[in-house]
């Protein structure tokens, strides 16, 4: 009776193993499609038994251990190129939508407009008396306007894009931390016996730091509990049940709002170097801030040159009265100086102003003297300016509340300038075309708008002189300070090129990061993910087994009544 107890231990131990391996094969089938998945395979033992006539058969079989099937190495360098393409796709995206922003390659874009802005300057030249031409080139100004301005304007949408962007991906990577902090608790007290693998769990986290690495690049070390602490460079993010989390702080730089993310608990920067979040705000820091200041410093530049030419020529009529575009902060400062704050350079030279009766037609002209030497303390200043041209006969000039030169003639009298070679007319905005500083603050001076026969087409003043307007008509193709010796053509499309060389390299770097993530995953999925060609050998195998088991039960049962009976 002794062996037939024993016996059907044996029998039990069977059943109960063999029903639960068939368990995890059905667990493994179950999941097969599920790629967050981790495959799991049981660990069978023999259970050593008692004496039984001199021989120790043993007591049976048990599923004593779970294990799952994962490479952390693997998993490690998986969560990295995860980072690395979802970043290049982000930076890849918002190069792309510049591009399309910027439009080039067709009839509407910024190339295009400038070229026409300078033709009909050109047009001029040929007939400085046409007023059709001048409406032309004040037509043409007002579309190249509208097309800096829209170009400003969509990449300040798209910092502000990307602000919101980083602000939600923040507010994720939050929750994901949260949660990862406590399923390191769960985990830990589920796995306190030493035995049991909360699988389910693992996956769940497994999950959820793949998810964080699509945001930010991490180093996850596990713990002897079981539990993982997470690392965002070298700063820990999530150390067992606590996590630092991400708030996100709003500052104002260069008079953009931007979102900045910060750890939650004492306010400290975080460093990022790949993912989402970090290629959402390098995009915004790097790349859009980039084209923000090539496109300011290209209108910059386009207001300087343009108005440097137009201050020096004369249209088909005079002023009789001028206030320059520029204030300076203090009137009594070094035109050159920081102190002066003047938008343009200028530099030691001269001008020359020229008083025309309009009842005789007599011109008078005379010279200003710019110092800007840096010798002695004679530097010229804006008041030193105003008291210059108002020793010019029938000239009256002051310095406005707002430091800005005005300039007024006598009745009968108009004024116009030549030969300027110190910039302080540009600086100034006297004469000038253009107002503005910027892409968003450029337009054409009220005056001209208003009086079309201002366009300074001519050099002389005589009435056929469209010698002004050709040189206007260059000013496109000429060599530029402000833009390291570049023309503006030249310059604009060197942005272009170089946008759209970006684009590609980010394209090249997503594609390069993908083939790493696919042939990683490749590798994963070959270490931990279901084939339902070997599980099905599994099942057929545990399924032999149980009916094996059930068998030699049944065995046992049909020899415990023969021996009642014989006992009977």
């Amino acid at each position: 009776m002794a062996l037939l107890g024993t016996s059907f231990q044996i029998g039990r131990s069977a059943l109960a193993a063999y029903q639960a391996a068939i368990s995890v094969a059905g667990q493994n089938i179950a999941n097969v499609g599920n790629p967050n998945y981790t495959r799991q395979s049981g660990h069978l033992n023999s259970l050593p038994g008692g004496s039984v006539f001199g021989v120790r058969p043993g007591a049976g079989v048990r599923l004593t251990a779970l294990e799952r099937h994962i490479d952390q190495a693997v998993e490690a360098r998986l969560r990295l190129a995860l980072g690395s393409r979802t970043g290049a796709e982000v930076t890849y995206q918002a190069l792309s939508q510049t591009e399309a922003l910027f439009n080039e390659l067709t009839e509407q874009d910024l190339s295009t407009e400038l070229s026409e802005l300078f033709s009909t300057f050109a047009t001029l030249q040929t007939s400085p008396t046409d007023n059709s031409a001048r409406s032309m080139i004040i037509s043409a100004a007002d579309a190249m306007i509208r097309t800096l301005r829209r170009h400003r304007s969509g990449l300040l949408q798209q910092t502000e894009d990307l602000n919101q962007s980083a602000a939600a991906l923040a507010r994720n990577a939050n929750e994901i931390a949260a949660e990862i902090a406590s399923l390191n608790e769960t985990i830990v007290v589920q796995e306190a016996d030493g035995r049991t693998i909360a699988s389910a769990l693992r996956d769940r986290r497994d999950t959820l730091l793949r998810n964080l690495a699509e945001l930010m690049d991490l180093q996850v070390r596990e713990q002897a509990n079981g539990s993982v602490n997470v690392y965002v460079g070298s700063d820990p993010l999530i150390e067992f049940d606590r996590s630092r989390g991400f708030e996100v702080e709003t500052v104002l730089e260069d008079g953009l709002e931007v979102a900045t993310v910060r750890f939650a608990d004492d306010h400290g920067a975080v460093i990022l170097r790949e993912g989402r979040l970090a290629a959402t705000l390098q995009t915004r820091d790097v790349y859009l801030a980039e084209q923000l200041d090539r496109l300011d410093q290209l209108a910059g530049a386009l207001i300087y040159e343009v108005n440097r030419i137009h201050s020096t020529g004369v249209g088909l009529t005079g002023y009789s009265a001028m206030t320059g575009n520029y204030a300076v902060d203090d009137p009594d400062a070094t035109l050159s100086s920081a102190a002066a704050g003047l938008p343009f350079p200028l530099q030691n030279g001269s001008f020359i102003i020229h008083m025309r009766d309009t009842g005789s037609g007599q011109v008078t002209t005379q010279q200003i003297e710019i110092d800007l030497d840096g010798i002695g303390n004679n530097d010229t200043t804006l008041n030193d300016l105003a008291s210059m041209l108002n020793g010019v006969s029938g000239l009256t000039a002051t310095v406005t509340g707002d430091n800005r030169l005005q300039l007024e003639a006598e009745s009968g009298t108009q004024f116009w300038f030549s030969e300027d070679r110190s910039g302080a007319l540009a600086a100034l905005g006297l004469g000038a075309f253009f107002t503005g500083t910027n892409a968003t603050t450029i337009d054409v001076v009220s005056a001209v708008r208003q009086d079309p026969r201002l366009i300074a087409a001519s050099l002389t003043g005589q009435v056929h002189d469209g010698d002004n307007a050709g040189r206007l008509a260059g000013a496109g193709e000429a060599s530029s300070a402000l833009l390291n010796t570049l023309s503006l053509s030249d310059y604009h499309q060197a942005t272009v090129g170089e946008l759209a060389t970006k684009a590609a390299g980010a394209l090249t770097a997503y594609d390069a990061a993908d083939a790493v993530y696919t042939s990683l995953y490749a590798q994963r999925e070959a270490i931990s993910g279901v084939s339902l060609d070997e599980e099905a050998i599994n099942l057929a195998k545990y399924e032999r087994a149980f009916q094996g088991a059930a068998r030699f039960l049944s065995v046992l049962d049909d020899l415990s009544y023969e021996v009642l009976a014989l006992v009977g």
